[in-house]
């Protein structure tokens, strides 16, 4: 017979298992206050640029193309990425699931390579520089035009965080 109040201490027990789990699933440095202050810099730093003029070269608050607004956001959190897209692309650590503040990178003309960048800003959005719009803006990912064209993912922050 069971003992009166079991389930309970059951169900206790398996949810905080659970939880004990999901907690070794994340990863530690996601829970490192200076990585999430510096996602947070990057991504203050990119959303004041949203409506910046596009500006091919350009890698400050009176003009960025993609790879200058990724340069000049890091820049705002201390971190030094290089300059170009393709450099970024090849410099960063790849990852499979991006956080904020992380980088996406897509190929959007016809030479084959990466060729443009933006800022993860979470709830599947990003930020960046669009030389079609000749601003800087978010989009929402979930459109065809992205999905069709992204290549991967990347962070230049601590791994995990």
């Amino acid at each position: 017979m069971p003992i009166p109040g079991s389930r309970y201490i059951l169900i206790a027990l398996l949810l905080a298992g659970l939880a004990w789990l999901s907690g070794c699933a994340t990863p530690q440095a996601s829970h490192d206050p200076h990585t999430t202050a510096a996602r947070q810099r990057i991504l203050a730093a990119a959303e004041r640029l949203v409506g910046v003029p596009y500006v091919l070269g350009g890698e400050s608050p009176s003009g960025v193309d993609c790879s200058g607004l990724v340069q000049y956001a890091y820049q705002q959190a201390g971190i030094r990425v290089p300059r170009t897209t393709m450099q970024q692309f090849q410099a960063g650590r790849p990852q499979r699931q991006v956080l904020p503040g992380d980088l996406l990178f897509f190929r959007t003309d016809n030479s084959g390579v990466v060729s443009h960048v933006g800022i993860y800003a979470g709830s599947g959005q990003m930020i960046h520089a669009s030389s079609g719009s000749r601003q800087v803006h978010k989009v929402k990912l979930n459109q065809r035009y992205w999905q069709q064209r992204l290549v991967g993912g990347a962070t230049f922050l601590s791994a995990g965080g």
